[in-house]
């Protein structure tokens, strides 16, 4: 059983996500009164989001590992209230700690990433999950955070091309969108959604409510209709 999944982002008006530079003061506290207010079990981020908003940069310790480290899921505890989760294919965040803002920190990762660094990760507090052994299957790792922690409601929060892959799989519930009054522009910002693989197709969306927030945002909620997939054709553009 997988948890419910709400997709929960903030957007320039031409759909951006990312806010350095939008011509509005502190918008990290709209996006986080917002995420308070809908309030999931965990919340999911791609490697770049942790590594830009969380200080996951830099080198992480190296030469830990004294031997092979079995490729299981490995957890440092259960049965917290919420649970931080990030998207880390390869092995490539250097965690300070085990939690972020005292929810612990679940590691995503494939099964190709080095024992050096699954060492590193068990030495840091920082529990981990298998997604596959080279692209991650979101649908069993969101089976899997349901069965081993009580994940009922997963809040995902980008970037463009996790909340890209998550929806292209057809995995995504909830639709919660907090589109701030500023333009953006930039053709290299990454969108609400980015499928970088194969392009399932379109889904339709209905909407559940529509309310105006202070300095002019506008937030929207919509059902995902994953049953009513419109598959591209042979002539339908990919790019």
């Amino acid at each position: 059983m997988k948890p419910h999944v709400l997709c929960h982002m903030m957007i320039s008006i031409d759909g951006r996500v990312r806010t350095e530079g939008w011509a509005i003061d502190d918008p990290s506290s709209i996006f986080e009164t917002i995420h308070d207010e809908i309030a999931g079990d965990a919340w999911l981020v791609g490697r770049v989001t942790i590594e830009r908003d969380f200080d996951g940069e830099g080198e992480w310790e190296k030469g830990l590992a004294t031997g092979p480290v079995e490729r299981t899921d490995w957890f440092e505890g259960k049965g917290a209230k919420s649970y931080a989760v990030a998207v880390d294919r390869s092995g490539r965040i250097a965690w300070k700690s085990g939690a972020i803002d005292g929810e612990p920190v679940i590691a995503i990762l494939s099964r190709q990433v080095s024992d050096d660094y699954l060492a590193f990760l068990q030495k840091t507090g920082v529990s981990y999950v298998f997604g596959g052994d080279d692209e991650i299957d979101f649908a069993a790792v969101l089976e899997t955070l349901n069965r081993e922690l009580g994940i009922e409601r997963l809040l995902v929060e980008g970037g463009g091309g996790v909340n890209g892959s998550l929806m292209n799989a057809g995995l995504v519930d909830e639709l919660s969108v907090a589109v701030v009054p500023v333009t953006d522009g930039r053709a290299k910002a990454p969108s609400l959604f980015d499928v970088s693989g194969a392009w399932a197709g379109s889904r339709p969306l209905e909407l559940q409510s529509v309310t105006q927030r202070d300095k002019g945002v506008v937030w929207l909620r919509y059902k995902v209709l994953n049953d009513r997939l419109k598959a591209p054709g042979p002539d339908t553009p990919l790019e």
